[in-house]
């Protein structure tokens, strides 16, 4: 039963909510304190399909969906059994197959250039020039957004629609107390805190290898829930090496004025041409 609700919880359906302005490459959360003190759930096995494993290339998840007898032609099946061949079929199969084709190319980098991102309510979850990319997927009516650093899976990030009769209720509050239920363990709960990244109301939890956050995205109907690689968090600081640039840090040429003022050039001169008429 547990685990059943634990798979609703990420597998529901929704669709991409609206997004907000900010600037490019707005600060991340800070690794060193996204998992430390979170409480310890027994597991969060159940939250995402066992096909799907940490420190996967791109190219490794796109085969568990693509591949023949993989979780599109899974999907697809049920429906494909009960047609006869013929343009019907074909339909079906031609669906199916241009959404693989758009899974496989739905990669974004994280390089030098702003990107779509940067307006969304995702856009604390990366950063630029480190090497990030993340892959996007529409599936059993929902995104799930896949977040690579070195081509390397290390987070999962689900939006679960909020409304009467959904797996996690009508309201943030309803979230947490299912979540908490499940994981026999209450969660954590921040405000939101600048300093360290956090732009809404979370509560998390952790097991031995992954970290969940449950975001109050409610101003949405929705909540994103968060599945991120323990290991790769640990590690986070010294991955992300380039960090990002204050937009309106000062030039520092003009930072250097402002600390020592203005000197005249010539005044050195003058003083001495003085001295050589007396």
């Amino acid at each position: 039963m547990k685990s059943a609700l634990l798979a609703a919880c990420l597998f529901a359906g929704v669709t991409l909510a609206g997004a907000t302005v900010a600037v490019a490459g707005a600060a991340p959360p800070n690794p060193q304190t996204l998992a430390a003190g979170a409480p310890v759930a027994p597991t969060l096995n159940g939250l995402i399909e066992k096909e799907i494993l940490w420190g996967m290339s791109h190219a490794q998840v796109t085969d568990v969906y693509n591949r023949t007898g993989g979780l599109y032609d899974r999907e697809y099946s049920q429906e494909l059994t009960k047609l006869q061949p013929g343009v019907e079929m074909q339909q079906v199969e031609a669906d199916r197959d241009s959404r693989k084709a758009s899974f496989e190319r739905s990669v974004t980098r994280f390089g030098g250039d702003p990107t779509g991102y940067d307006i969304t309510p995702l856009r604390t979850e990366y950063t630029y020039n480190n090497d990030e990319s993340v892959q996007r997927l529409f599936k059993d009516g929902k995104n799930r957004f896949f977040f690579y650093i070195r081509d390397k899976l290390w987070k999962v990030y689900d939006e679960v629609p909020l409304r009467d009769g959904g797996p996690l209720g009508a309201t943030f509050q309803d979230a947490v107390k299912k979540l908490n239920a499940v994981l026999a363990s209450p969660g954590r709960v921040r405000a939101p805190n600048a300093a360290l990244g956090i732009e809404h109301t979370e509560v998390d939890w952790q097991d031995r290898t992954t970290h969940l956050r449950a975001i109050d995205r409610s101003g949405e109907h929705l909540v994103g829930m968060v599945l991120e690689d323990k290991a790769t968090l640990a590690n986070l600081a010294a991955l992300r090496s380039n960090k990002p640039k204050d937009p309106f840090a000062l030039d520092p040429s003009i930072a250097n004025i402002t600390k020592n003022g203005v000197t005249d050039p010539n005044a050195s001169h003058g003083t001495d041409s003085g001295k050589g008429r007396k």
